[in-house]
């Protein structure tokens, strides 16, 4: 019988796995795919920083010092530095590079197996598949943004979803450090395109609101709009995000995290950040639960306490900045994006974190014009 049962072989599931076999745990994992690394549901833009957390070296396919952003009125905002903004990795290679770090500390790997339901008892937990039951002490549900895991824990769906899509293209972009990014409700309405150089092909792709319809529709008029429709498309990936968090990310015998926990980022919709940062609070509450033997919600409780006091902020704060965003109209979003374009505004924002975005918001406040006129903004959707 394992201790863990882990449901899920992404980043998530697979990462967390490999931190808890490494501490001594037996760990299952199961996923309902037969192979790792497909299917592929994200752009790829990761930070050194997570690259480093993850624990395995990805395929680089491009390097970003630079960006522009394109306002609804064409006004473009443009930033670069010396050093990196991000890397765009091969998620593919990644998620099977991560599989395969997992299986190497002595994770029991099972492909092919999908979750059904599981039942909790004072002597275990239960994990029901298309191929029979597996028993464990603990169940970790890393099974993504549709979580069976975390539906059985009752009232605990995302608060919202952002639908997206995307494509690689053969074409190559003239600046290969520089990524590009649209606005507005025409283009990606409720969240933004993205353009990102890699080589001799280019990922072009975006995100829509939930209410806003098929994402593949907007992706297709702005492969028009970008004089991309006519190349060769390579690949399309398309997906959801979680966006809001969930109710609860724990309950007895039963921990949740990624996707399933609702650990994103708002404003970029971002999953791997705050998966580097939860797996190893998950496996300090699992070691702590066993050195008390009690698997009861109250003692894991441990782990939301702890994944939200580290990234729970930045969560919120990007919630907050995603509300603001949702309500403004294009001609609004022109009259902001004017003021970054001074020099002084996108001197700031070259310095943005990617992993936490809202790091610039109060030095931008700070700037002459920009709080009363985020003020005027808000304050007109009031009355």
């Amino acid at each position: 019988m394992p201790d863990v049962t882990v449901v899920g072989g992404g980043p998530a599931g697979t990462l967390s796995a490999r931190l808890l076999a490494s501490s001594g745990r037996d760990v299952t994992l199961i996923e309902d795919h037969h192979v790792s690394g497909t299917p592929v549901h994200c752009a790829g833009v990761v930070s050194g920083e997570v690259i480093e957390n993850m624990g395995v070296k990805p395929e680089v396919e491009g390097i970003i010092s630079a960006a522009e952003v394109v306002l609804p009125d064409s006004t473009s905002i443009f930033t670069r530095r010396r050093s990196p903004y991000a890397y765009v990795i091969d998620r593919s290679d990644f998620d099977v590079k991560l599989a395969d770090a997992a299986e190497a500390a002595g994770v029991t790997m099972k492909y092919g197996i999908r979750y059904k339901n599981h039942q909790v008892t004072e002597s275990g937990v239960t994990i029901n598949t298309n191929s029979g039951s597996i028993t464990s002490d603990l169940l970790v549900g890393a099974d993504g943004q549709s979580s069976l895991v975390a539906a059985s824990l009752g009232n605990n769906a995302a608060r919202s979803y952002i639908r997206g899509a995307q494509a690689d293209v053969e074409y190559r972009m003239d600046d290969q450090e520089c990524m590009r990014l649209w606005l507005g409700r025409d283009v990606a309405p409720g969240f933004f395109a993205w353009m990102l150089p890699l080589g001799d092909k280019t990922r072009i792709g975006l995100g829509v609101g939930l209410e806003y319809g098929p994402p593949i529709e907007y992706l297709n008029r702005l492969l028009d709009k970008t004089g991309l429709a006519e190349r060769r498309r390579l690949a399309t990936y398309v997906g959801k995000i979680p966006i809001g968090g969930r109710r609860v990310s724990y309950a007895d015998r039963t921990l949740l995290i990624g996707d399933a926990a609702g650990q994103v980022k708002p404003v970029s919709g971002g999953g791997l950040y705050p998966i580097s940062k939860a797996a190893p609070l998950l496996n300090e509450t699992i070691n702590r639960a066993y050195s008390m033997n009690m698997f009861t919600s109250s003692t894991l409780a441990l782990y939301e306490r702890s994944w939200k006091r580290e990234i729970g902020k930045s969560i919120n704060g990007g919630m907050r900045l995603r509300k603001y965003f949702d309500m403004l109209t294009d001609e609004e979003l022109c009259q902001i994006g004017h003021l970054y374009a001074r020099e002084d505004i996108s001197e700031l924002l070259s310095e943005i974190d990617v992993d936490d975005p809202s790091n610039v918001v109060r030095p931008i406040l700070r700037c002459k014009g920009v709080k009363s006129t985020l003020l005027k903004i808000y304050l007109r959707h009031l009355l």
